[in-house]
């Protein structure tokens, strides 16, 4: 027992953060399998909820304090514990940036092996927001924390370049590994509520071809041009579903909704387990128009369900799914959404094909089994 291993990721563990903690739970159970003591430290504000921890796996939370405000996710609790217990780990998974947990594992001396996930917090895109906090966070601490790593995980091969460009001398430390999930089409399922389903089902009846936009209500989704090609549209092309947490966006979804008055929109909350199966199941088409992502477990949810899907090419794996045929990629403006959805509910266009394209395409590359053996092959292996 002496040799064990104790995995400890640091990163907000919320339904509300959206990717990050979905890519630590597919990963977690793989982690512990591999001979990991797996072990989540988050600190939460009062408005979020915990993601569900995979079996065997130890989630601490710890409340946000005041300053917080200034430096996200700042937690007294959080340092005290980490100081009291960082001698336990051997390893530990900082995931993204420009937060105080990711800083956290660098300012407390502590002999683990750390390993950093980008997340796509490099993107140009998530550099021009909070401009002058980022470039100050930099100087101060974030890229010479970056350069202490002892493994730099990007996910997508745009941030591989981004990150081989900023850190030319780190080139052996950079580890290039897709996000994974399991296959939704292979996991058991709970009937939806039935409430849920009557609801799905008398918006899908009107014969209308339904898209879905399942993800973080946030500005950077593309959520504003997407509402722009919806108002365009004038209800004559398709009808649109948004489902997913409350975030930046939500005020401007909520004004749209206000002002809109036809029966083409529906606008859901979180949906998790059987429901989240069951509207994925029965929705005609997806769109993820990003402005920015580092890598889209949203996107990869939808090719592995088989559906034919409109992405940006920002979406993280956007090459491969040009390579292959397996999506329609827009361009992020309101007409170009526009004209995907249209190319996409005409019937001049084989969604069946392009559907099992995408779904293959899933199979051969990001199921989680490949992509989480891959990582503890890396962690196995730092040096």
């Amino acid at each position: 027992m002496a040799n064990k291993k104790h995995l400890l990721h640091v990163c907000s563990y919320t339904w509300e953060t959206g990717g990050p903690a979905s890519v630590i739970h597919n990963h977690a159970a793989f982690e512990k399998a591999n001979g990991y003591d797996v072990s989540i430290a988050s600190a939460v504000s009062a408005h979020q909820t915990p993601y569900p921890v995979p079996s065997g796996v130890h989630l601490f939370t710890f409340a946000n304090s005041f300053f917080s405000k200034i430096m996200s996710e700042f937690s007294w609790p959080l340092i005290f514990w980490f100081w009291k217990n960082n001698s336990r780990f051997t390893h530990i998974h900082v995931h993204g940036l420009w937060y105080f947990g990711s800083l956290l594992p660098f300012l407390i001396p502590n002999t683990a092996k750390k390993i950093i996930s980008i997340h796509g917090f490099l993107d140009p895109y998530a550099m021009g927001r909070s401009t002058w906090k980022k470039k100050l966070l930099w100087f101060l601490m974030q890229k010479r924390f970056i350069q202490r790593a002892d493994l730099i995980h990007v996910i997508s091969r745009d941030e591989e370049r981004i990150v081989r460009q900023l850190f030319p001398e780190l080139i052996d430390k950079i580890h290039y590994i897709p996000n994974g999930i399991p296959d939704p089409l292979m996991q058991s399922q709970d009937q939806p509520l039935v409430s849920f389903k009557d609801q799905i089902d008398a918006f899908r009846a009107k014969e209308k071809f339904t898209i879905l936009f399942l993800s973080r209500k946030n500005r950077k989704k593309g959520l504003d041009i997407l509402l722009e090609a919806f108002a365009k549209s004038d209800g004559a092309t398709f009808n649109l579903i948004i489902a997913g947490p409350q975030d930046d966006y939500s005020a401007e979804i909520n004004a749209f909704m206000q002002s809109y008055h036809g029966d083409g929109l529906l606008v859901l909350d979180v949906v998790t387990g059987a429901n989240k199966h069951y509207l994925l199941s029965n929705v005609d088409g997806f769109i993820l128009p990003s402005y920015s992502e580092g890598f889209s477990i949203a996107a990869l949810e939808a090719i592995a369900y088989q559906k034919p899907c409109i992405f940006s090419d920002r979406i993280g794996f956007a090459e491969d799914v040009i390579a292959h045929n397996a999506a329609i990629i827009c361009d992020t403006t309101a007409d170009s959404i526009l004209q995907a959805c249209m190319t996409l509910a005409s019937p001049k266009t084989d969604r069946k094909a392009m559907a099992f394209r995408a779904r293959n395409l899933y199979l051969a590359e990001y199921q989680i089994e490949k992509v989480a053996q891959d990582f503890v092959f890396a962690l196995n292996h730092i040096n």
